[in-house]
């Protein structure tokens, strides 16, 4: 019998907090990498950029913003893909 997948739900858990919806859907691994890198690793990046002074801050945090909303639009879509 064929696994059913909510792929609306799973889309809605990613798009509330990334990577939930891939350990919804069954791909806790990828799920919790992409969690790691959004909650625990972009931040420690900004905190760590922080420390830089002069004209490099605002462009490694402009990169790290970008990188992010990035990262959270492949987490919602991935979750809408069937695997």
């Amino acid at each position: 019998m064929a696994k059913k997948h909510y792929y609306y739900l799973e889309a809605l858990c990613s798009l509330f907090v990334t990577g939930l919806g891939q350990v919804v859907k069954g791909e806790g691994e990828k799920g919790l990498s992409l969690m790691i890198i959004f909650y625990l690793v972009l931040p420690a990046t900004v905190y760590l950029t922080l420390l830089l002074t002069g004209l490099v801050f605002p462009y490694l945090f402009g990169f790290i913003v970008i990188f992010a909303i990035i990262l959270w639009g492949y987490s919602v879509f991935d979750a809408l893909m069937d695997r």
